[in-house]
């Protein structure tokens, strides 16, 4: 995670919360004086124009201009008038354009630079603010806020815009974001919208090829807390915003998505897919102590033609998680880290089967994939800080220092065949020049493993001397199960660095 992304978190509070500053019982300009301090305070350089009318305080030719970082060029948000009223009950108002202005330039992977011009279009936007100085809270409502692309500049020249069209719409959005000042500020926000829906479409110069993207987001809802310091030294190094107290946690979920899209290649269909799940959810958790990120969805399908594969593809699963925690910062202590993901039942359709299945004699039952790690290791730099780039890229820089891994859950399940198995192992740290020099064991168990060999050899898929040389690797590494055809292995490593198998030795 890099300051780019903290910087799409700041412009969606210009977005969403726009007054996450919100007051009571004070005028129009403090709200707004809060406003500029905290986007000043996280590096945001903030010019605008003022003036005050009785209970309004009207602010206009505003800019918000991100710091310029070393993956990211300046990102600037342009509004051209806000009014402040006061509404004589301890809140105030804020009143934003239907218009906004967006600017950002990057550098893509190929070293081009791009110039990108939208426009952030709130329709039936209300925000009320309330509370107190220290304890704010802002609430929000808009019958829907459009983002929509009006210019592509790509190194200096412009894109027609009859050739490049995005368009990104939220509609039913409301939400509310709490807010303190103590030693730093601290965030509350919840946020729902009833869907949104996203459009991307490109044509080449010779209108030969196209790219269309359509689809959609229902049922969103995002809950999330985040602390931040008062004063940023210096807004790219997240590594020190971490230091100095920084910590993010938040929850996106949704009930439904569809995605539809069509690439042509030489004015023919080259490329089409479809894809829909009934929900999903992300989960972030970031801090001093580390990262943590999952995910997951439910019941996904995808239907793909391509003119490289002979047959429609066709496969669905019903559901798919994935998490990842690691820590960020070096540290002399070893940390935790985890890797895991979980594809359950998953299933293709005949057509596909039929390529190398023509006569059904592999079982077609769903299938299964999950593996479950755990450890603890130290990191040797810290992760986030801009100036340890050069270090990783030497080829004989080592990041980090692996102390354990916990094999918790593995599990392949697939045509009629079953993998299992749990571990644990350690390494030694203590050495020097010793390597990872692991200890430790693993129990495997295979159920199914000699039929599917068998059936795999029939179909003309595995020739008879692999199988017999499989067959003969597995009884070399595992015994007999009490039940018909399972085979159980232990494999252990000892500190001389042994492996054996069931006992015995085999290296």
């Amino acid at each position: 995670m890099t300051f780019l992304t903290l910087r799409t978190a700041s412009v969606a509070l210009i977005v969403g919360a726009m007054a996450s500053a919100a007051q009571a019982d004070v005028s129009g300009q403090d709200v707004w004086n809060d406003w500029k301090t905290y986007f000043k305070g996280i590096g945001y350089d903030v010019s605008a124009d003022e003036s005050k009318s009785g209970d309004t305080l009207t602010v206009s030719d505003i800019e918000f201009t991100s710091p310029e970082t070393s993956d990211a060029a300046a990102v600037t948000v342009s509004i051209d008038r806000m009014t402040f009223t006061e509404a004589g009950d301890g809140t105030v108002e804020v009143v934003f354009p239907e218009v906004m202005p967006l600017e950002m330039s990057t550098v893509d992977q190929g070293g081009a630079k791009l110039d990108i011009q939208m426009e952030i279009r709130p329709s039936g936007a209300n925000t009320t603010v309330s509370g107190m100085p220290t304890q704010m809270t802002s609430a929000y409502t808009a019958q829907s806020v459009e983002l929509l692309l009006t210019e592509l500049i790509v190194d200096g020249e412009t894109i027609d815009a009859a050739n490049v069209a995005m368009r990104v719409i939220m509609n039913g959005l409301s939400g509310t974001t709490q807010s303190s000042v103590t030693g730093k500020r601290l965030y509350d926000q919840r946020m729902q919208a009833t869907d949104v829906d996203y459009t991307l479409a490109f044509i080449s110069p010779e209108g030969q090829d196209t790219v269309d993207l359509a689809g959609g987001i229902d049922g969103i809802s995002f809950s999330g807390e985040s602390a931040v310091p008062l004063v940023v030294q210096d807004a790219s190094d997240v590594s020190a915003l971490l230091a100095a107290g920084m910590a993010v946690k938040g929850a996106f979920n949704y009930s439904g998505g569809s995605t539809t899209m069509s690439v042509k290649e030489n004015n023919a269909e080259a490329f089409s897919a479809e894809t829909s799940s009934t929900g999903g959810k992300l989960e972030v958790v970031m801090g001093a102590d580390g990262l943590n990120y999952s995910g997951g969805q439910n019941n996904l399908k995808l239907a793909m033609t391509t003119e490289d594969f002979p047959v429609p593809i066709e496969v669905d699963m019903a559901s798919a998680s994935f998490n990842f925690a690691m820590p960020l910062q070096k540290s002399d202590a070893a940390d935790d880290f985890a890797v895991g993901f979980s594809f359950n039942d998953f299933t293709m359709s005949d057509l596909l089967w039929g390529l190398f299945d023509p006569k059904a004699q592999l079982p077609r039952t769903p299938a299964t994939f999950v593996l479950d790690l755990t450890g603890k290791a130290r990191l040797l730099f810290d992760f986030l800080d801009p100036s340890a780039a050069a270090a990783v890229d030497d080829p004989d820089f080592t990041p980090a220092e692996l102390e354990s891994v916990d094999i918790n859950r593995l599990q392949v399940t697939a045509a009629g065949a079953e993998l299992t198995g749990e571990g644990a192992f350690t390494f030694d740290t203590d050495t020097p020049g010793a390597g990872l020099k692991p200890k430790g064991s693993a129990d495997l168990m295979l159920v199914g493993g000699n039929k599917l060999l068998d059936t795999l050899v029939s179909i003309g898929l595995l020739p008879e001397d692999q199988a017999m040389g499989a067959r003969m690797m597995m009884g070399l590494l595992a015994v007999p199960g009490t039940a018909p055809d399972t085979l159980n292995s232990k494999i252990e490593i000892n500190e001389q660095g042994h492996i054996m198998a069931n006992g015995q030795r085999i290296q």
